[in-house]
């Protein structure tokens, strides 16, 4: 069932019409891919706590395979004055 809708702020208008313009896209595909973006990035949004445990876990895994007497990670790479490698 389609549903209208009125949109009654002269920025939000003068944007639509804008993004209409430069995109080439109707009013109602342009307003569904924004807010299809933004209820994607909502979504990822809240993953981050269960994503940051992911990373930490990996990190605690990655960490126990370097050898107790491995050098710092400063010393593996020397750089010079341009910030190259030598």
């Amino acid at each position: 069932m389609a549903k209208s809708i009125n949109i009654k702020n002269e920025e939000a208008a003068s944007l639509v019409a804008e993004l209409t313009a430069g995109t080439g896209k109707g009013t109602t595909e342009l307003i569904l891919e924004l807010l299809r973006h933004e209820a994607e990035s909502r979504r990822r949004f809240s993953n981050l706590p269960k994503r940051r445990k992911r990373i930490d876990a990996i990190l605690r895994r990655a960490r126990k395979k370097i050898p107790k007497d491995a050098p710092p990670t400063g010393q593996l790479i020397q750089f010079d004055r341009h910030g190259l490698p030598r």
